[in-house]
């Protein structure tokens, strides 16, 4: 299938108008608390994440630090 330059623009400028229509509307506004509580379960769900990678030793480099 060949698709012209004119015709895949015509195709993404289309797009975003249907995109705009379904996203949802803009949430009350949150509570210092009820963010806090959203900040820490987005840090433990990251750290989770996180921990099921390994990491091969040899992946950064040895530093070596020395007075001057």
């Amino acid at each position: 299938m060949k698709v012209t330059r004119r015709q895949l623009a015509g195709a993404l400028l289309g797009a975003p108008p249907l995109l705009a229509q379904a996203q949802p509307e803009p949430a009350r506004p949150e509570t210092p608390a009820e963010l806090l509580a959203a900040g820490r379960e987005r840090v433990r769900r990251n750290a989770e994440s996180l921990a099921k990678v390994q990491v091969p030793m040899n992946t950064e480099p040895a530093f070596s630090f020395r007075a001057l």
